[in-house]
């Protein structure tokens, strides 16, 4: 299927490794021209290099988005790359740690929803006018599972992705017809925020499991009742945000994807 997203500008928050970096490159092998924003100069600059490596336009804006002056960056840089706005926004952005509500300080708190919360909501109110005016597009937010199904050890991290889906709602209406609004909800997806040895998950599901390396996270699936009984790809979570993003989904606006193996088993 042909998405038509050749030329599209877009812009993907968090976009330098994990699923981020996987929306850009999917983005990048449709023909769009994706401008990857990240915290990491490092990964953003090797990035780019693999893609423009291999013929695609692509470009990076090194920013901290849970910071007014990161917006701020992002806003300036952006409009002199996209001239006002871009056709396409990606708020992938996101930080959680595993740690119930009396593990997490009110400032640890406060920092999940300047990231998670509010640098969509930022981005979205300096770009969506300009979008507007310029005849249309599309946003696709990057949710969790979590958000409609919250567990008992991420309680910061779920409220933050619950509320930027309630958002998204309110903007997929203020918007309409002329900008499409939707998100995508992504279950467990195998990526560094899980492997890395530093901040990743994995450790924590290790010591609830009391088991080690795949056994831990087999056991993480089992538990959780996954039908597909695996964690996902984060290529699988760029190919229903592109999908989103493209007029190939003209029709659907104020909706909620899930990317999760079947582990939401609400009706709504």
């Amino acid at each position: 299927m042909d998405l038509r997203l050749t030329g599209k500008r877009v812009l993907v928050t968090g976009g330098a490794s994990g699923i981020g970096d996987a929306i850009v490159r999917t983005f990048a092998a449709e023909g769009a021209v994706p401008v990857s924003v990240d915290i990491d100069a490092a990964k953003l600059e090797r990035q780019r290099g693999e893609l423009h490596a291999v013929g695609a336009e692509s470009f990076s804006i090194v920013a901290d988005l849970a910071t007014q002056g990161g917006i701020d960056a992002v806003v300036a840089e952006g409009r002199s790359i996209f001239g006002s706005a871009p056709d396409v926004i990606v708020n992938n952005v996101g930080t959680g740690r595993l740690r119930t509500i009396e593990e997490t300080s009110d400032e640890e708190f406060h920092r999940t929803l300047e990231l998670n919360l509010f640098a969509m909501v930022r981005i979205c109110k300096a770009f969506l006018p300009a979008m507007r005016e310029n005849g249309g597009g599309s946003v696709v937010t990057v949710t969790s599972d979590l958000s409609r199904q919250p567990e008992d050890s991420i309680t910061d991290y779920a409220a933050s992705k619950a509320a930027v889906a309630s958002v998204a709602k309110s903007l997929a209406r203020l918007y309409a017809p002329t900008i499409r609004v939707n998100c995508v909800a992504p279950g467990p997806i195998y990526t560094p925020f899980w492997s890395d040895e530093n901040y990743g998950w994995q450790k924590t599901v290790e010591d609830a499991y009391d088991k080690q390396g795949d056994a831990a996270l087999q056991a993480l699936i089992d538990d959780r009742g996954i039908p597909m009984a695996r964690m996902g790809r984060p290529e699988e979570v760029g190919a229903a945000v592109a999908f989103l993003a493209s007029d190939v989904s003209a029709f659907t606006t104020g909706a909620t994807l899930g990317v999760d193996g079947g582990s939401i088993r609400a009706l709504f």
